[in-house]
């Protein structure tokens, strides 16, 4: 039935005695509706034994609740159930809208779902969302939950991160709003990944990610070889290759002059020649740092031919 999260039988009992208080029926009546001896209805309203399926199948009928409230709650409330049970209590008691919002998305999917593909960089990519979540229970399934709160994570906690570097990098010297922006996107990937990576998001709080973008700014000015800051992006991956090379024109150069001589046989200039290439070489480079701020290891390792 569940496979994470478990029935509470004092929960249960809760509800019953909610039906059976709006309902204004007494014990004895409560249990001739479900053809139950008053003494059982009232251990189960107690919450001393856990009510069978059956029971409350029928109490759904008679009240016009889904099974499933009288196990967890409201859809809110048993999305805020799993996900402490899946360890996420400190993150949604920082992000206490966190269950509307998956709730909010799932009734979006149920009425509107995206049905599209999409063709980028020559491949087809096709988006297909299932509005049939809603299980026998009213719920949807635990693993159907994670594909969407998971999701919702990646762009809380980035989000977080980026608006607290943004807060921080503005207080700093030296910062022009592109460098702060940079920095921002920069932390925003590193800390998400490098917590991801462990298995440590549910401990990325928000004391914690203001730790994380001033230690990782001191880094970053102790490991600058000149005035200001930069950032070293992973060389080990063609995308950082390509980052890091651009920063600089006469690096830039030299790519060129290894493509040039790799494909029509002639190096490139290492001079002022050709500068108007370099230039818009160059210009490339936001947009890679944009897309290595939106990627992982995994992607860049996909990437490469095997």
């Amino acid at each position: 039935m569940f496979e994470i999260l478990k029935p509470d039988k004092k929960s249960v009992g809760r509800r019953l005695r909610q039906v059976k208080d709006e309902l204004n029926l007494s014990f004895t009546d409560f249990g001739n509706r479900l053809g139950l001896k008053k003494s059982t209805i009232n251990a189960y309203v107690r919450g001393d034994n856990l009510a069978p399926l059956e029971v409350l199948e029928k109490v759904s009928k008679i009240y016009g609740k889904p099974v499933g409230w009288f196990y967890y709650g409201e859809l809110e409330e048993y999305i805020e159930l799993y996900l402490r049970k899946l360890g996420y209590g400190k993150f949604l008691d920082e992000y206490p809208e966190t269950p509307l919002k998956i709730k909010d998305e799932l009734f979006r999917i149920k009425t509107d779902p995206i049905q599209s593909v999409t063709t980028n960089g020559g491949v087809s990519i096709g988006t297909f969302e299932n509005p049939d979540w809603e299980n026998d229970f009213g719920y949807p399934s635990e693993g159907y939950l994670d594909d969407i709160f998971f999701e919702m994570l990646y762009d809380t906690l980035k989000n977080s991160i980026r608006q607290e570097a943004q807060n921080y990098l503005s207080q700093q010297r030296g910062l022009d709003d592109t460098k702060v922006k940079e920095l921002s996107d920069y932390f925003a990937n590193q800390i998400y990944t490098s917590y991801d990576f462990i298995g440590n998001l549910e401990n990325l709080t928000k004391d914690k990610i203001k730790q994380e973008v001033k230690e990782g700014y001191e880094r970053l000015l102790k490991d600058s070889p000149q005035v200001g800051v930069e950032v070293s992006y992973d060389s080990n991956y063609l995308l950082g290759f390509l980052i890091n090379t651009l920063a600089d024109s006469q690096t830039t150069r030299q790519l060129l002059s290894d493509i040039s001589q790799a494909t029509v046989g002639m190096p490139f200039s290492q001079f002022y020649e050709g500068h108007e290439l370099v230039e818009v070489i160059q210009s490339v480079r936001p947009r890679l740092i944009e897309l290595y701020n939106n990627t992982t290891f995994d992607d860049w390792t996909d990437w490469a031919e095997k």
